[in-house]
């Protein structure tokens, strides 16, 4: 019996369905007016269909009875439209559950129960909804977002917030976090408490991705992958917080390759690139997990050295840093060998902002710098008044050269076979007052700050000037020396300069001869070497000054055509003694075989800082063609020079 009960339960409840069904099917398929029509008349039918069963019973319903029945009626049409909506609506909200590209979430606070959508599953990679209530969700919340997840909730529901939003991790299935983005409403009572929320949760992870790769570009130096110099000034001021609080000492270590740029001009950039990358790479090893290591820019490395507790653990490091650089490395099957000057600052002592500290570590790695290189500086005092007079020197140079206070003087080159005045070298100085400043005090400034170039300009124009005033008033062709810096040839058309110079003067290009330096012509895009060329080509005359004393003449040699090699006064200093010291007797031979080697290249050779009679009588013999020094004048005024060498014939030649 009891199982033919609940065999007719089951057929009642299949009953049941199919009509609940067909009326489904029957809503989707008719419209409004036609579904509120049908109900009132089913909804009067039941009630004529109760009245006439009271009617059958010998019950005549009376007035009150007849209203009761109406209102019976309007409640009975009332609760079915009201369930036919609440039906459809909930259809709706599951519909839309499980095709929005968002998952959806309902939420209710006081029961804490939670309702999810199968998408906001499938995003996370889950089959079966297994998020029952609050507690379940939270579990699956990165532990470093379930605060900020709460606080920003519990924001929303007292009603600080027009509306839920975060941006926070979830573990997904495979175990990896996922970004998602929930944002919600509330629904409050009467009183202003929410009753329920309900929203939607995108899943962002591409886009934080994206976001973090457009971080890592902005923060991390592209070609050796550490922080730049932007994250430095991010992490740098947080450094100094922590080591105030902890009161520990903090180091920075500005670190400087030595003769990088060398490397550069020599084997080209992409070799310069490998070699930075590997000393890079080499670093950390001298370096505390929590040690900070940056790219400043260039070849220039900034370390960052938290928690000291006295400055020797800042020097330990700073020498393991020192050795690790100094280190042979094997770059494109080449044995490279490099060193770099370290600078130190630490914090408190002299610097307690990241703009002290960056400006005294800086100074420390150019004194160490400025004394050879391969060392590891801290910051003195007396680093930040040098500074402060370098500084203010540039400053006044600046001046300088826009008020006219440069002026030139003039060394007179003559031939050794009869002393004869062949031309002069122009020679610049700074006449600041009353007081003559010498060019190795401005000059080496003017080149690192670029200051170099306006100045090596003033020096053409000027020096052609005074050219053709000499040739104007003497028959006699005279030449004119002007030298020539390496700045000049980076992103300048310095031989534009010069025969702008020759056309507006009306001098002859044969009378100009530019002397540069050997480390001119090490740029590997070859402008140096074009420009030089172009004058040449324009009539110019090219000297190789200080020759001997880099290491890259002889290569060289065979690239550019010249007219004169001029021996640097180091050699000549000691040719006086070349019969007794080992070390003259060396230089001796280097000197006559740099003449020879000019002579079989149909050079000139000049040699300058001859100031003795045995130097020159030397030189003579070698075979030189011209002599500078003070053998027959140091350099004079333009006015001085003159009267002296100019106006008679008789002074013009000088006899030894």
């Amino acid at each position: 019996m009891r199982a033919r009960g609940v065999l007719l339960r089951q057929r009642e409840i299949g009953h049941l369905t199919n009509i609940r069904d067909t009326l489904d099917a029957w809503l989707d398929a008719t419209t409004t007016p036609l579904r509120y029509v049908v109900l009132a008349a089913l909804c009067l039918a039941a009630v004529l269909a109760l009245g006439a069963g009271m009617a059958t019973r010998g019950v005549a319903p009376d007035g009150w009875s007849a209203l009761a029945l109406s209102l019976l009626a309007v409640a009975l049409l009332l609760a079915m439209l009201t369930l036919l909506t609440m039906r459809r609506t909930l259809r709706a909200q599951e519909l839309l559950m499980a095709g929005a590209h968002d998952g959806i979430f309902e939420w209710n606070p006081r029961t804490k129960r939670l309702k999810v959508g199968q998408r906001l599953l499938a995003i996370l990679g889950y089959a079966d909804n297994f998020l029952g209530d609050t507690h379940a969700w939270l579990h699956i919340v990165h532990p470093e977002d379930r605060v900020r997840y709460n606080q920003t909730v519990a924001a929303h529901l007292k009603g600080l917030t027009d509306h839920f939003y975060c941006e926070y991790r979830v573990r997904s299935r495979s175990g990896e976090y996922r970004w998602l983005a929930a944002r919600g409403i509330a629904v409050r009572n009467r009183k202003g408490m929410a009753t329920l929320m309900a929203g939607s949760v995108s899943d962002i992870t591409d886009r934080i991705e994206r976001e973090q790769k457009i971080r890592d570009l902005a923060l991390n130096d592209q070609l050796t992958g550490l922080p730049n110099r932007r994250s430095l000034m991010e992490r740098l001021p947080a450094a100094i917080a922590e080591a105030e609080r902890s009161a520990r000492q903090l180091a920075v270590l500005f670190i400087d390759l030595d003769r990088f740029k060398n490397v550069n001009d020599a084997r080209g950039h992409l070799f310069g690139d490998a070699l930075l990358v590997a000393i890079t790479r080499r670093l950390p090893a001298a370096l505390r997990a929590y040690d900070v290591l940056l790219r400043q820019g260039g070849d220039e490395l900034v370390v960052v050295l938290a928690g000291l507790t006295h400055r020797g653990e800042a020097a330990t490091v700073a020498a393991r840093l020192l050795e690790l650089i100094a280190e042979p490395l094997m770059i494109e099957e080449s044995d490279v060998r490099i060193t770099a000057s370290i600078g130190v600052a630490l914090f408190p002592q002299d610097g307690t902002d990241v703009d002290g500290l960056l400006r005294c570590a800086d100074m420390a790695m150019y004194a160490a710098k400025a004394n050879g290189g391969n060392e590891v500086r801290f910051f003195e005092k007396a680093m930040r008044e040098r500074s402060s007079a370098r500084a203010m020197m540039e400053s006044r140079l600046r001046v300088a050269i826009e008020n006219g206070q440069l002026v030139l003087h003039f060394q007179p080159q003559c031939r050794f076979s009869d002393g004869v005045l062949v031309g002069a070298e122009a020679l610049v100085r700074w006449q600041d007052g009353e007081h003559m400043i010498r060019p190795d005090q401005f000059i080496a400034l003017a080149e690192e700050t670029g200051l170099i170039v306006p100045l090596g300009r003033w020096v053409i124009e000027s020096a052609v000037m005074q050219l053709a005033q000499w040739a104007a008033r003497r028959p006699e062709a005279l030449r004119m020396s002007i030298n020539l810096s390496p700045r000049q040839f980076l992103r300048h058309s310095v031989e534009m300069d010069v025969l702008a110079a020759i056309t507006r003067e009306g001098v002859r290009a044969d009378c100009i001869e530019l002397e540069v330096t050997e480390s001119v012509l090490l740029n590997p895009e070859c402008t140096a070497l074009r420009a030089l060329n172009a004058l040449r080509e324009a009539g110019c005359r090219v000297a190789l000054d200080d020759f001997g004393t880099g290491y890259s003449s002889l290569s060289y040699l065979q690239l550019l055509d010249l007219d004169g090699l001029k021996i640097d006064k180091s050699f000549v200093a000691n040719l006086a003694h070349a019969q007794t010291a080992r070390g003259a007797r060396n230089g001796a031979a280097i000197v006559n075989a740099m003449v020879a080697l000019a002579h079989r290249l149909g050079y000139e050779v000049i040699a300058e800082g001859v100031e003795t009679l045995e130097q020159f009588s030397w030189l003579k013999v070698a075979g030189c063609e011209l002599c500078q020094g003070y053998y027959y004048s140091r350099p004079l005024p333009a006015a001085e020079f003159k009267r002296a060498f100019l106006d008679t014939q008789e002074n013009a030649v000088l006899v030894a």
